[in-house]
């Protein structure tokens, strides 16, 4: 019966918004190896720290290489000097061991050590490529800027990103255009602006 109900709150937190479900669900009838009520799941590049995830709960189902995590999820991303260079918080999301790869569900909010912070309701990090994408609705903030979008690419430090079909405010100086040379951009990236 617990098995239910906890299949049950996690379909219903993830069913519920316009979010995509985990990239595998485990079968019904399978039982996680593992589950763990306030845990730290570690991933180490070259015997460094690379990133640290704190989750109220986890499953952790070794067959299908998938670890649910929910009751809240803040991840930490560390150069290769082990600075802590952006934080991710996100109501529930699913990890890989073996890819190492995070998918964040829920009011995820990522925000770098350098100011650029990222609102949206889904994010997927990339461990391969260092990248985070998000796909639906977005609102990236920067200490000049705030751009919103449907689309969003950066590296894992939030420096280099892309969005897409922005609408915004900024704050720094620009020169005046014409009509005749102002024309909307179908993406905007950190270096555009």
């Amino acid at each position: 019966m617990k098995r239910v109900l906890q299949a049950l709150l996690l379909f219903g937190v993830l069913g519920c918004s316009s979010t995509p479900p985990p990239p595998e669900q485990p079968a019904e009838e399978e039982y996680p190896e593992q589950e763990l009520s306030r845990a730290k799941i570690s991933f180490y590049t070259n015997d460094r720290l690379a990133t640290l995830i704190d989750a109220g709960h986890v499953l952790q189902y070794e067959k299908q290489n998938l670890i649910i995590l929910d009751s809240g999820v803040v991840a930490d991303f560390f150069d290769e000097f082990g600075t802590q260079r952006t934080r991710i918080w996100a109501d529930s999301g699913t990890a890989s061991e073996t890819t190492r790869n995070l998918n964040a569900f829920g009011n995820v909010v990522a925000r770098s050590d350098s100011g650029e912070q990222l609102e949206t309701d889904w994010l997927r990090y990339e461990n391969a490529t260092g990248m985070i994408f998000a796909e639906g609705k977005v609102k990236i903030s920067t200490p000049t800027d705030t751009i919103y979008g449907t689309g969003f690419r950066a590296d894992k430090n939030l420096k280099n990103w892309t969005v897409d079909h922005p609408t915004g405010r900024t704050l720094r100086d620009r020169p005046v255009r014409t009509l005749e040379e102002e024309t909307r951009p179908d993406s905007v990236s950190a270096d555009s602006l």
